[in-house]
């Protein structure tokens, strides 16, 4: 029942950025109907490809959100096949043509485009797609873009004896998280009181999690980023 939740709710997350997408795609039509000049029917075009890209990278985040919830690990490919099919429909006066190749194996051993790491004290969670876009109106061709959202967590510090965890969490191109709050986290077992964020000079950014009581040993701890995605982490 959940994954058939999931799906759902993924059909209702791409239909609305499709109607994102076509309201400001009719808003750069309407603008250009009153004037002939080229370079206003240009800023169409880079609007609409503009807003393609940023909606389908959004899709792999939420695709990878879904995967860390729910372990399906076709749901990538098969978000991105909806969203091929909804692009060509909406669009079929100007030939709008989305194509992606998901990763596969590498040292992250990516399967159909996603890849995780978990119950480590170094974990992940990623994707990685490259995508290949054409607009036969306008001849555009072999416009390249590539999505590769990122979640890593590492426990950098615990005492059995103390009630706190440090850790630190890290985006894509190794940029910490900024702004996790308490909902942010959990640990097994144990209720998360509050969190603190300090600057270190290996990991820029760390967060303390205090709980309630002495940690444990061993420990698992989690963290949700603002994008839904998800990673678990266990200490030695």
């Amino acid at each position: 029942m959940r994954i058939a939740r999931n799906k759902k709710g993924q059909f209702i997350i791409i239909a609305v950025m499709m109607i994102a997408i076509m309201i400001v795609s009719i808003g750069a039509v309407l603008h250009s109907a009153g004037t002939y000049y080229r370079y206003e029917q240009w800023e169409e075009y880079i609007t609409l490809v503009e807003n393609i890209k940023f909606n389908t990278i959004r899709l792999v985040e939420i695709s990878l959100a879904n995967f860390t919830t729910s372990g399906n690990n076709s749901t990538l490919g098969e978000n991105l096949n909806h969203w091929q099919n909804d692009l060509r429909t909406a669009y079929p006066g100007y030939g709008v043509i989305l194509t992606y190749e998901l990763a596969e194996g590498t040292n992250l051993n990516y399967s159909q485009g996603l890849a995780s790491e978990w119950n480590e004290t170094v974990s992940y969670s990623t994707a990685n797609t490259v995508f290949a876009l054409n607009i036969t109106s306008i001849e555009l061709a072999g416009f390249r873009f590539v999505a590769t959202p990122f979640l890593g967590l590492t426990i950098v510090n615990a005492t059995a004896s103390a009630d706190e965890i440090i850790v630190a969490v890290t985006q894509e191109d190794e940029m910490p998280v900024l702004d996790l709050k308490s909902d942010n986290f959990s640990v097994d077992g144990l209720n998360v009181e509050n969190i603190t964020s300090s600057y270190d000079p290996d990991y820029v950014l760390v967060y303390t999690i205090r709980c309630d009581s002495n940690i444990p040993s061993p420990f698992t701890v989690r963290v949700r980023d603002h994008r839904g995605i998800q990673v678990i982490a266990k200490s030695g």
